[in-house]
């Protein structure tokens, strides 16, 4: 029976209801906080509770305030969220650029130990605008992920090329790849920029996406992320552990790559 159990595939433990909590699973783009849209559960309590059932080891999440210029409040929900549930949620920092020192916040968070930098494009400001440079600077002396919201257009591929040169030493998640029908043009990023990686966080899902970015980048390459409170964190595991991949490369998707990231940051 041991040996029976043993040669289940992961698709195989997750439909039977198994926990797959020994994959170590590293949920790269999460959120937190009240959005415009009714949230039912807003919760620490209630995020870890959905990543306890699907076996989710951790989430780095950005405050809904990303998209605000409450950005130091939302760091604040963050921290709180953090210290409740050490090394389940784990935070992105955000900034707002109209402040002009991105730095002095970026490093409060570095200091009270968050892991990492989300922007978003929905403010207007360009990702290489000389306001980001503290706060890009900060994460690339801690050799930290940057989170990038994209949605495949060509300004989202020049600007994470340029950054990723600019800043060695932090890890580039293309948000949102494969979406605006530049799967093309994400395998070229994710091959050619060393420190550029490409995030599945994709609410429709097209047949075969996953198996695509994979064939053309390698799976070392890309890295799970569920978008949620937006996405079904369920659901962007099932495109994950239902693609026609070899087990090997599920466990680089959803656990090795992320942990090797998240190894390189510097407390």
């Amino acid at each position: 029976m041991v040996g029976g159990e043993a040669m289940k595939t992961l698709l195989e433990r997750a439909r039977s209801g198994e926990s797959l909590a020994d994959l170590e699973i590293v949920d790269m783009h999460g959120h937190f906080g009240r959005y415009l849209h009714a949230i039912p559960d807003l919760t620490a309590e209630g995020l870890v509770r959905v990543m306890d059932r699907l076996g989710v080891r951790s989430i780095l999440v950005s405050h809904m305030q990303c998209m605000s210029q409450h950005t130091h409040r939302g760091n604040e929900e963050v921290l709180t969220a953090m210290r409740a549930f050490p090394g389940r949620i784990l935070g992105y920092a955000v900034v707002w650029p109209v402040d002009g020192d991105t730095r002095a916040e970026m490093e409060w968070c570095a200091a009270h130990g968050f892991t990492g930098l989300k922007l978003h494009s929905s403010n207007g400001f360009a990702y290489t605008d000389p306001v980001y440079a503290g706060a890009l600077s900060v994460a690339n002396e801690r050799r930290m992920p940057v989170l990038l919201h994209a949605w495949g257009a060509a300004s989202d591929f020049a600007a994470i090329r340029e950054l990723a040169a600019k800043y060695p030493e932090a890890s580039f998640l293309f948000a949102h790849s494969g979406t605006g029908g530049a799967e093309a043009e994400c395998i070229r990023l994710a091959r050619e920029v060393p420190n550029a990686y490409l995030d599945l966080a994709y609410s429709q899902g097209p047949r075969g996406l996953v198996e695509r970015l994979v064939a053309g980048a390698g799976a070392e390459k890309v890295l799970f992320g569920s978008d949620c409170y937006f996405f079904s964190m369920t659901q962007q595991i099932g495109k994950v552990l239902g693609a026609d991949l070899s087990d090997g490369e599920k466990r680089k998707i959803l656990s090795e790559n992320a942990l090797r990231i998240l190894e390189r940051v510097q407390r």
